[in-house]
């Protein structure tokens, strides 16, 4: 009886995944104990699998250009100085100080320091 059972039941197919969806390639890292264990116990929180997780968060992760970095602060601290030279220079002049070249200086700190912050942004100048 239970063969007719089984005998009526359609077999179930399985779905192929397409090539978008298989997953094939194997990404190796190395982390230490306390790192994989920080990842499996995110994953729990997530119900997910360490793989599940990582793979969901590629998207949604911004990664940092540390050279691009340091190229800023180098820039945003000779901008600095340059800011200290000109503050020192009106402080000692303070009645020979001409007004016209202290704007110009002013409004050439201004266009750098847009500059950094439109580079800042992900824009090119």
């Amino acid at each position: 009886m239970q063969q007719a059972l089984m005998s009526e039941d359609p077999p179930i197919k399985q779905r192929r995944k397409s090539d978008m969806e298989r997953r094939e390639t194997l990404l190796r890292i190395r982390v230490n104990d306390a790192e994989y264990e920080r990842l499996k116990a995110l994953a729990k929180e997530a119900n997910l699998t360490p793989s599940a997780l990582v793979r969901d968060h590629l998207g949604k992760m911004r990664v940092r250009n540390r050279s691009d970095e340091k190229q800023r602060v180098a820039m945003l601290n000779r901008i600095n100085s340059n800011l200290n030279m000109i503050a020192r220079w009106c402080n000692t002049h303070k009645g020979a100080a001409e007004t016209i070249e202290v704007v110009a200086h002013l409004q050439a700190i201004q266009h750098a320091v847009e500059v950094v912050a439109d580079q800042q942004k992900g824009r090119q100048p």
